[in-house]
């Protein structure tokens, strides 16, 4: 498989990955806020953290595998918190921005906030976490 064939692969992996955490973690959101009633902030802080443990499982044995590194799993798990951490912080203020300041539809601004987290956390790993995993490929 040439590099470009690689590359596509493991975009298609991650994006499908991604789908699974968006639905997972809006899921989550949606049923506490909605079901549940719990306030927004708090129902979108579980919902991330229902997604970041299967995230970085399903992207170190999916998206990388190939590559893995198995001596590196700390630093990567490590590395994937904090992209995840500032991923979360950036969509958390749009969340709030678009809430008490657009007046949005609370579900339809973490449906937009998502699509921001989902962005930086795809360029984050992809450039940071999983980087040494993909030379040579």
């Amino acid at each position: 498989m040439n590099s470009l064939q690689q590359l596509l692969r493991q975009f298609v992996l991650f994006c499908g990955v991604g789908v699974i955490n968006t639905a997972l973690g809006l899921g989550v959101i949606l049923y506490l806020s909605e079901i549940w009633d719990m306030q927004y902030v708090l129902a979108n802080a579980c919902g991330y953290s229902a997604g970041l443990l299967v995230g970085f499982v399903l992207h170190r044995k999916i998206t990388f595998k190939g590559a893995s590194d198995s001596s590196r799993t700390r630093a990567e798990f490590l590395s994937f918190i904090i992209i995840f951490g500032l991923a979360y912080l950036v969509q958390l203020g749009v969340l709030v921005l678009l809430v008490q300041v657009l007046f949005l539809y609370e579900p339809a601004a973490q449906i937009l906030a998502v699509g921001v987290y989902t962005g930086l956390n795809f360029l984050g790993n992809r450039h940071i976490t999983f980087q040494s995993n993909m030379r040579g490929q």
